[in-house]
């Protein structure tokens, strides 16, 4: 199953930025409060994964 969703990205301190994770992936994906996630770069295609670790 493939879900396409867009979120802005803004502002957080001088050298950070943050978005949110739409709602649909929270519930596909069982997110949570705790769970961690893992941010992997791939500047060849310049696209990033993001993991959930429970």
């Amino acid at each position: 199953m493939k879900i396409k969703e867009e979120t802005k990205v803004r502002n957080q301190g001088e050298i950070s930025l943050i978005t949110t994770i739409p709602k649909t992936y929270v519930k596909a994906l069982n997110i949570k409060s705790g769970d961690t996630l893992e941010w992997i770069l791939n500047t060849e295609t310049e696209t990033l994964e993001l993991k959930v670790v429970k």
